[in-house]
């Protein structure tokens, strides 16, 4: 229905249609993504636009008058920007839109779609993003509202259903299928590069296991030395990765990063020195940061997320039960909110319509005025007005019921529109906090 009302999508790729080489090549940093959208939203492809981004997932949720134009659009920009073929880039990504956009959303919330089933990690990540500080340039008031009914939807999964409980973080799987290959880990060494959310987990996780040595390495220096210095390791930055993994039986990757950071080539000599040790690398970041000709070298087994989805698909299915409470949770959540939305929609065409035929109403009173006194003036004004809203009555009745997402609902919004010769822009607000 372009031109009246707008509509919700998502275009995202994460473990359920990509797996972690092919997520590799779909990667674009998230102040990228602020630009992108931010472009489109500027040349009225997009209305309103919030990106998602984690170590298993990447997402754009928007929002437009003529979806199928912004996301074609959006899927060019993107693909040209990340430099791969569009082609590839809709073989390995999704889209949903209104109530399975908004469905979709609140189950990432819930933690129903994440690598570790029932995670709660992920629920911060959708605050994050909600909370950017470039969302205010680019969320109106529907994704705001999108992202308040999802927070609230994931809240109250985890509240009145047990898909959460005896669920671990992303971390926490990546340390049970370390622990799974190397049985204890005290001893050992170990490099934890990044010190975002996921590496201060991992770091807070491996330090509890008796570690000989934890480093923490970061490219800003002073957030590793905070980690480091509440979990007593050390800190250092990006610099010389070959020597941090020298000294390193486990080394885990969560840096934010388009380039690999370690190769074959990078860390051939420093493992030839000693062929014999045997060293583990996680891969905890998206897209990756250990290339996987790693394997090649003697003594390194690398881990991805892939190999943590499949250890936790056990710990996913004992808790397999409470599903189908906390799916329905999500999609009564989902139907509140295009509630919402629908009546919005139906309110913004009702309200161009009055505002319409009540001007002209006015500017015809106005007309006939002219040269008269200020009482007849006032008279005709008033008469004018309520002509206007005796019309405007039963117009109103009809509107206000009208449902954008039924088919009558929608061609009484559609003739309405045209009936009047309206030319309202039905854009969205930008919230002004």
């Amino acid at each position: 229905m372009s031109g009246i009302t707008q509509e919700v999508f998502v275009l995202g790729s994460s473990q359920s249609v990509a797996s972690a080489e092919e997520r590799a090549h779909l990667h674009l940093d998230v102040e990228e993504m602020y630009d992108a959208l931010g472009m489109l939203i500027a040349r009225g492809f997009l209305d309103e636009a919030v990106p998602l981004a984690t170590c298993g997932r990447v997402e754009v949720y928007g929002v437009s008058q003529r979806p199928e134009r912004a996301l074609r659009v959006l899927r060019q920009l993107l693909a040209r920007r990340i430099g791969v073929p569009s082609t590839h880039l809709e073989a390995h990504s999704y889209v949903h839109r209104n109530v399975d956009a908004a469905v979709h959303l609140f189950r990432v919330a819930a933690g129903l779609d994440s690598v570790v089933y029932g995670e709660a990690q992920i629920i911060g990540q959708v605050r994050d993003a909600l909370e950017h500080p470039r969302t205010r340039d680019t969320a109106g008031t529907l994704l705001h509202r999108l992202f308040q009914h999802a927070l609230g939807a994931g809240k109250r999964v985890r509240t009145e259903t047990a898909v959460g409980r005896g669920a671990v973080s992303l971390a926490g799987a990546s340390l049970a299928l370390l622990q799974q290959e190397l049985g204890s880990l005290e001893a050992l060494s170990a490099v934890v590069l990044g010190a975002g959310d996921t590496g201060v987990l991992m770091a807070r996780l491996l330090r509890k296991e008796g570690l000989t040595r934890l480093t923490v390495a970061n490219r800003t220096l002073s957030k590793a030395e905070r980690v480091a210095a509440e979990l007593g390791g050390e800190a250092t930055g990006l610099d010389d990765l070959p020597a941090l993994v020298r000294d390193a039986d486990i080394v885990v990757g969560t840096v934010a990063e388009r380039d690999d950071l370690l190769t074959a080539a990078i860390l051939r000599d420093v493992l030839a020195e000693a062929p014999e040790r045997q060293r583990w690398f996680l891969d905890l970041a998206h897209p990756r940061n250990f290339h996987p000709d790693l394997a090649e070298l003697p003594g390194a087994h690398i881990m991805d997320l892939d190999a943590v989805f499949e250890g936790v698909e056990a710990a996913r299915q004992a808790r397999a039960a409470e599903t189908p409470r906390a799916e329905a949770m999500v999609r009564e959540d989902a139907d509140v909110f295009m509630k919402w939305l629908r009546t919005r929609q139906s309110a913004a065409v009702l309200t161009a319509v009055r505002e319409h035929v009540l001007q002209i109403a006015r500017e015809e009173a106005e007309r006939y005025a002219r040269g008269r006194s200020p009482e007849e003036r006032e008279r005709l004004l008033r008469l004018a007005r309520s002509l206007a809203r005796s019309m405007l009555h039963c117009p109103t009745l009809v509107l206000r019921e009208a449902d954008p997402d039924d088919d009558e609902g929608r061609r009484l919004l559609e003739t309405a529109t045209s009936l009047f010769g309206l030319t309202h822009d039905f854009g969205s607000e930008r919230e002004a906090s």
